[in-house]
């Protein structure tokens, strides 16, 4: 599917774009980009939820498209929410937490996405 494909290309460059400012506010640099950090996010997040919706509609890994759509929540509520999430020397474990969750995304919606592509190649 065309859109599956797109979508994933968006998520691949919305997650390069997030780790390299995530490592900004790792380092004490580019506080000033939350607001964009949050903005790519709710798109990273959206792009997923629809590769997820595009596999229910077509009746497929529907399981794996319902923990997808779970797991997309997981990502946003714990993006909003870490700031205030275990503070102090210890708050790097959240940001790698984080930082693995949103990761964790990818090979759902690839496994998602590849079961599209194959099943239109099968198809035609």
């Amino acid at each position: 599917m065309v859109l599956s494909r797109s979508l994933l290309a968006v998520m691949r460059v919305a997650m390069a774009v997030q780790v390299i400012v995530g490592i900004g506010f790792w380092t004490g640099h580019w506080y000033g980009l939350v607001n964009v950090h949050m903005a790519i996010g709710v798109l990273y997040v959206l792009a997923f939820w629809v590769i997820a919706g595009a596999a229910i509609a077509q009746k497929r890994a529907t399981g794996l498209a319902l923990f997808a759509i779970l797991w997309g929540i997981v990502i946003a509520a714990f993006g909003m929410m870490q700031q205030r999430i275990l503070p102090g020397d210890l708050h790097w474990i959240i940001r790698v937490l984080h930082l693995a969750i949103g990761i964790a995304a990818m090979p759902l919606a690839e496994r998602l996405a590849a079961g599209q592509m194959r099943e239109l190649a099968h198809a035609a």
